[in-house]
């Protein structure tokens, strides 16, 4: 690992009492950094080689956030712009499972309150 690299998170550890976790998580994402001090291009190359990689947006966003903190620890004018991120829209009920819940009759004092709590969580989402 570069000198400049070990400099960074010895500071990382001892000046801003970072978590081991945090700095196995700095050794990691600043291995895909060529040299200390890249350019723009390379690191454009970097954010590229990650996703040939096969890394998703998310991933290749935690070491970039990485890879930025040490840019500015560096005092580079650089940053790297953090990818987008795919918003993952949750399934909901069909109108058929909601027929099921509406013609389901509750027998005892139990299943009437599941069935009120459940049917006022439809309601009001």
């Amino acid at each position: 690992m570069d000198p400049r690299f070990e400099q960074f998170i010895q500071e990382r550890k001892y000046l801003l009492n970072v978590s081991p976790a945090t700095l196995d998580w700095y050794k990691h994402s600043l291995k895909c950094l060529c040299t200390a001090s890249p350019s723009q291009d390379e690191l454009i190359d970097t954010v590229l080689r990650m996703r040939e990689k096969g890394l998703k947006a998310t991933g290749c966003n935690s070491a970039i956030r990485a890879i930025n903190a040490y840019l500015k620890w560096a005092e580079s004018p650089l940053k790297i712009q953090q990818l987008k991120e795919p918003q993952l829209i949750l399934p909901t009920f069909s109108a058929a499972d909601i027929k099921k819940f509406l013609a389901w009759m509750p027998k005892c004092f139990y299943e009437i309150r599941l069935h009120v709590f459940v049917l006022t969580l439809m309601d009001t989402g």
